[in-house]
């Protein structure tokens, strides 16, 4: 089973998503990516067998999202939003929210979206839930939210109190939701869009779960430590149109390999975010030779290259943290040798 799922994404990435991906970056995503993912048992990775998923293992899961970033990098990020809320509906305890949804997002009959950066920021919190009788009152903003035009429904996190409460809502069918568009340089294709909340009723029967704040943040940061399996997918594929590199492939071959084993062993948080700073520097290096060998035909819309370089760029800022943030700057400002 786990062959049959990552040889589907390869086959996909070369027929469907790669031949497309300028298409998808310039118009947005053809909702018919989605369609074909989910033919392929892509959707049910992360969600358990009873459900009708296939739970595959951490090293599968890694190289399929690998393949799909690095064919379609649009289409990748609107397909991975939807893995966390699959994994949190498994740890939630509403066994009757599981049974309604997780079947559907499993086999990919309903796609999911996500917010929660809003809640790594310090200060005050952007979208806060209120207790009401049978429910909460949710208010805030979230600045990003992707998938608004393909979800089905979002995993929302709101804080109360000292809590976070995670729910789930069709928003786009909300009272109380306002979408504002976002003019993004990358990732254009994923319908990202900035969200208005406004006193937002959400009943009991919607939430996943409420956990303490600082729990999830502690588990947040140590995720966040490590680098995703993207950067290796947009490197990978830039070495590949650059008709192969034997210096970039090695160094792409030992970080992956270093990346991989410091994250299964659970390795120190500051080595991995520093092996993740040498990846993202990595990636922006094997981006810039591509833009290099395309030389002026490299800065036409539709050129893949600096489609790729913008990606690049876009993963460097996805997930960072001050500690993360000043390891990628101490690695891209260090002197040569």
């Amino acid at each position: 089973m786990p062959g049959s799922v990552l040889d589907a994404a390869r086959r996909l990435a070369d027929a469907v998503l790669r031949p497309r991906a300028e298409e998808a970056d310039a118009k947005g995503m053809p909702r018919t990516h989605l369609v074909t993912l989910a033919g392929a048992g892509l959707f049910g990775i992360s969600a358990p067998v009873e459900y009708g998923g296939s739970d595959q293992p951490v090293a599968v899961i890694r190289e399929i999202v690998e393949v799909l970033a690095g064919a379609d990098a649009s289409t990748w990020f609107v397909w991975t939003q939807h893995h966390t809320p699959v994994r949190t509906l498994v740890r939630g305890t509403n066994d009757e929210l599981k049974g309604r949804w997780l079947p559907r997002l499993a086999t990919g009959s309903a796609l999911a979206g996500v917010a929660y950066t809003h809640l790594r920021r310090p200060g005050e919190p952007a979208v806060r839930a209120t207790r009401t009788d049978g429910g909460w009152q949710v208010d805030g903003d979230l600045a990003w939210l992707t998938s608004w035009a393909f979800a089905d429904v979002f995993l929302i996190g709101a804080v109360a109190g000292d809590d976070v409460v995670w729910m789930l809502l069709p928003l786009a069918k909300t009272e109380g939701v306002t979408a504002g568009p976002l003019e993004l340089l990358a990732m254009r294709g994923t319908s990202t869009v900035a969200v208005h909340l406004d006193a937002v009723a959400v009943a009991d029967a919607d939430v996943v779960l409420i956990e303490p704040l600082a729990e999830w943040q502690e588990r947040d940061a140590e995720r966040t430590a490590d680098v995703s399996p993207a950067v290796f997918g947009i490197t990978d594929e830039c070495i590949r149109r650059l008709g192969g590199s034997d210096p970039l492939t090695a160094q792409l071959d030992s970080l992956r390999g270093r990346a991989y084993a410091l994250q299964d062993e659970s390795g120190p948080r500051a080595e991995r975010i520093a092996v993740r700073a040498e990846a993202h520097a990595l990636a922006l290096r094997a981006s810039a030779a591509l833009v290099a060998a395309g030389a002026g035909r490299s800065m036409l819309a539709g050129n893949p290259a600096q489609r790729l370089a913008r990606e690049a760029l876009f993963l460097l800022v996805q997930g960072q943290d001050a500690e993360i943030r000043a390891a990628q700057l101490n690695e891209l400002c260090a002197p040569a040798g």
